[in-house]
């Protein structure tokens, strides 16, 4: 049994390795000697040195596909690690935002459980089987989930942590059901469709692809499985809602992006038919969702529901530029979302829209840095989200997609309302009676600086960028690259013989 651990350490991603050796380390700290403000240093070294491993692991370039490949956990591949890379900046980020909100008598465990969830985000990206894909998400979303109610005194956490343990709960067993289905008509344990497998029973599954796919858009907050979204962000502290808002969605995202890389996505038939009315109520609902919310953090989870909704436009849009745009488009949404998360982190105690009248006069440093923030989400030149929003009409247009095109400039309009209707509370002079905003941490203030130039300068200059997620995946014949180059890596062309389990 150790023999065969061994053997197969230097198949499984490097950032999974530092980030789990670097969980059991703090853990002995913690049994040992309870390391209290310490442990967030301990994160953040683990963080920097999976990041680093990532870096050096040479995922960037990716190997030809062998027969072996077959039966690995992790696809080890570019698009893994694009994923992996923007997971782990996003975690270094809301631990600096959560430096001062998550320290007290239990910041270790705090600090233990953002290891955990980052962990199991990093193996749901880079997850090729069907068993690690699900022991990774149950590892993010237990994580979540004492993350969720890590501050009881809050007045909603608690009721948070209960909404988001009963639907995560019967959204995992409905992904469960469909993983053992689809296992049961091929025999596969592989992270993919099972129609693409030539199955016995299409009907089967058809049916394990639908209970897959509803666990999944449960697990991204994508319509119409989106209202827990806005009650669980509203109730959780703030870097915790980052974290679900922003790295939980891109590992979840990747993972939805390879489930669907040997399926052909170009046509009106089942499943792109499906994904595209997701696209259209994610895009539509999660606009009108946030239009009219009087909370920060309830407009932004309904600004997150819109942009599942874009990705998935994106994903839609097979071409030389639909693969290029939903990675640029996903970085472009992680630096926009987390920097606005940053931002309500730098005023904490003022979380409804009304008391962020006259911060412009009072924090104009921090109201600039929302701003900037909103105007990516809304996709408002110079910021990144212009490009990105850009750059994803533009493969639609390749691909044919005009009324996923269409929706796309109505949600974008409507959202345009509510994005700049919070830069207008902010210009609006404060009343007499309103109470100064306090000082933001250090940490805080630093990463949204960063947060707030990248957005800029991205947009500004978003060459490198798209040259990096061009890259990300090679050519696939005259149509150009797509989401399934990336796939190649892991799977050789020709299918092993399937053997029907269910009789």
């Amino acid at each position: 049994m150790t023999a065969t651990l061994i053997a197969a350490l230097p198949d499984v991603p490097a950032p999974v390795l530092v980030l789990a050796a670097g969980i059991l380390v703090l853990l002995l700290a913690i049994a040992c000697r309870r390391p209290g403000r310490e442990s967030g240093t301990v994160a953040g070294a683990i963080i920097a040195a999976a990041t680093l491993g990532l870096a050096f692991a040479g995922l960037w370039s990716p190997a030809p596909p062998h027969a072996a490949d077959m039966a690995r956990l992790f696809a080890a591949d570019a698009w893994f690690a694009y994923g992996a890379g923007l997971i782990l900046l996003s975690s270094g980020g809301i631990l600096a935002m959560s430096w001062r909100q998550m320290a007290g008598e239990r910041a270790d465990e705090a600090h233990l459980l953002l290891l955990l969830g980052t962990l199991g985000a990093v193996v749901v990206a880079g997850s090729a089987n069907a068993i690690a894909f699900f022991v990774g998400l149950e590892t993010l979303s237990l994580s979540l989930l004492g993350l969720i109610a890590y501050r009881p005194r809050l007045p909603d956490a608690v009721e948070a942590a209960m909404k988001y343990l009963v639907l995560a709960g019967t959204s995992s067993a409905i992904l469960l059901f469909g993983l053992a289905l689809a296992y049961a008509e091929t025999g596969d344990l592989r992270f993919t469709v099972p129609l693409a497998a030539n199955p016995a029973e299409p009907a089967l599954a058809m049916a394990a692809t639908l209970l897959v796919l509803t666990g999944l858009f449960f697990k991204l907050s994508a319509a119409p499985f989106h209202l827990w979204l806005a009650d669980v962000l509203d109730g959780a502290p703030t870097p915790v809602a980052a974290f679900i808002a922003v790295v939980s969605k891109i590992a979840l995202f990747v993972a939805l992006a390879r489930y669907f890389a040997m399926t052909d996505l170009t046509g009106t038939a089942w499943p792109a038919q499906d994904l595209a009315i997701v696209a259209v109520l994610s895009m539509v609902g999660g606009n009108l969702l946030a239009f009219g919310q009087t909370k920060l953090k309830r407009l932004l989870a309904g600004s997150s529901i819109a942009h599942i909704g874009y990705l998935l436009v994106a994903l839609l849009s097979a071409g030389p530029l639909g693969a290029g745009s939903a990675a640029f488009y996903l970085a472009a949404y992680a630096a926009a979302t987390l920097g606005a998360f940053a931002a309500l982190g730098a005023a904490p105690d003022q979380p409804d829209l009304a008391a962020w009248r006259g911060m412009f006069h009072r924090r104009p440093a921090v109201a600039l840095a929302l701003s900037i923030m909103l105007a990516s989400l809304a996709g408002i030149p110079p910021a990144v989200g212009f490009f990105a929003k850009a750059y994803i009409v533009a493969a639609g247009m390749s691909a044919h997609r005009m009324l996923l095109l269409a929706a796309l400039i109505v949600s974008s309009i409507i959202g345009l309302c509510y994005y700049l209707n919070v830069a207008r509370v902010m210009m609006t002079p404060a009343p007499d009676t309103a109470a100064p905003a306090g000082a933001a941490a250090s940490g805080t203030t630093v990463l949204l600086t960063a947060l707030a130039l990248a957005t800029v300068l991205l947009g500004l200059f978003p060459g490198p960028l798209v040259q990096r997620t061009t890259a990300l995946f090679r050519s696939a014949g005259p149509g150009g690259a797509t989401l399934a180059a990336s796939h190649d890596i892991l799977y050789a062309s020709t299918p092993p013989p399937r053997q029907r389990l269910l009789r």
